[in-house]
């Protein structure tokens, strides 16, 4: 979406504290910032995996697709051991952990299980979401701790 920048001057005079929400004014209009980029925790990556995953499988049974396509992915996108995640091109490249932690892998499980338990569809959709929880439980079960 592009500011327009003469109706951005206008408000400007009007409401000069509009500045205070865009730093640069009409001149820079909105730029945008550079966030500094932290890697998630393990169950927050799992959890943010587990929403992508939950939108693609959603997209696909309403569009009347199989599951075949949507679960094939899943062995990128929630892969067991010793395979890292894949993660959906759209996200860009993450920066790597420094030190991974010790329990990354069943973290990273526990946080994709996790936000899948918690979404119920009433639909179809249900019965492919406890396979998908019972994976990841047998994929933390193998992990020797």
């Amino acid at each position: 979406m592009q500011l327009n920048k003469k109706l951005l001057a206008i408000i400007g005079k009007r409401i000069p504290a509009i500045y205070d929400v865009i730093p640069h004014g009409p001149q820079g209009g909105l730029a945008r910032v550079a966030l500094n980029p932290q890697p998630l925790p393990p169950h927050e990556l799992g959890a943010a995996v587990a929403d992508e995953f939950v939108r693609s499988a959603w997209v696909a049974e309403r569009g009347g697709l199989d599951m075949k396509a949507v679960l094939s992915d899943l062995d990128d996108w929630c892969p067991t051991r010793p395979k890292i995640p894949k993660l959906p091109p759209w996200w860009g490249p993450l920066p790597p952990e420094p030190e991974p932690h010790p329990e990354w892998f069943v973290d990273y499980h526990l946080g994709f299980a996790a936000r899948l338990s918690a979404i119920a569809t009433g639909t179809r959709l249900d019965k492919t979401l406890d396979q998908v929880i019972d994976r990841s439980l047998i994929a933390i079960e193998s992990v020797k701790l």
